[in-house]
């Protein structure tokens, strides 16, 4: 219990922070495909522990964004994780980083338990929980996608979900490229 109330003291503190708008965050140049890849790292063992296929994509070009480097940790960490947490074992969690007119893309795709239509929109409430059985049973503080959904939004990006019950989950998160990401900029001509 102990541990479940730090983890929510944990995420209603993330969540605060990011309310308080972007004077707290800390905006940098990163290089996302860091983030995703130490994010799958930190998964792997929790993965294999429940017989899920952990995989990830990413592009060989840096994937350079201005972002705080905690918040996207966390929005990656989220969505990762759950997909996890509702895949059956036996499963399969996809991780994709790419660009696309101008953005950065990252999907986490999963063949779990899938989110009913009517449940979709709600998902993203804080607390919101589609079983509420079920995810007592699988722990969490029901703010994980709040807190992706805020941390896009203060990154100027947007979050989306496409789902069929039983058949699983896509998450894709676009955020706005750096100005000069992924171009070769020459130096003066003599």
């Amino acid at each position: 219990q102990s541990t479940r109330l730090s983890n929510l003291v944990s995420d209603l503190l993330t969540l605060s922070r990011l309310e308080t708008g972007a004077g707290g965050l800390r905006f940098e140049a990163m290089d996302l495909r860091e983030t995703v890849a130490e994010s799958c790292r930190t998964q792997v063992h929790a993965a294999e522990t429940k017989q899920v296929q952990l995989l990830s994509g990413l592009p060989d070009a840096a994937v350079t964004i201005d972002g705080d480097a905690e918040a996207m940790r966390e929005l990656v960490d989220n969505l990762v994780s759950n997909a996890i947490k509702y895949t059956p074992s036996g499963g399969r969690v996809d991780v994709k980083l790419s660009t696309e007119n101008g953005s950065a893309v990252l999907e986490v795709a999963d063949t779990g338990i899938g989110i009913p239509p009517e449940e979709q929109s709600r998902v993203f409430e804080r607390f919101y929980r589609v079983d509420k059985a079920r995810s007592r049973q699988l722990g969490g503080t029901g703010l994980g996608l709040s807190i992706v959904k805020h941390v896009a939004l203060a990154h100027g990006g947007s979050v989306s979900l496409k789902s069929a019950t039983g058949r699983g989950s896509t998450f894709r998160v676009q955020l706005g490229l750096k100005p000069g990401n992924g171009s070769r900029r020459e130096g003066p001509r003599a």
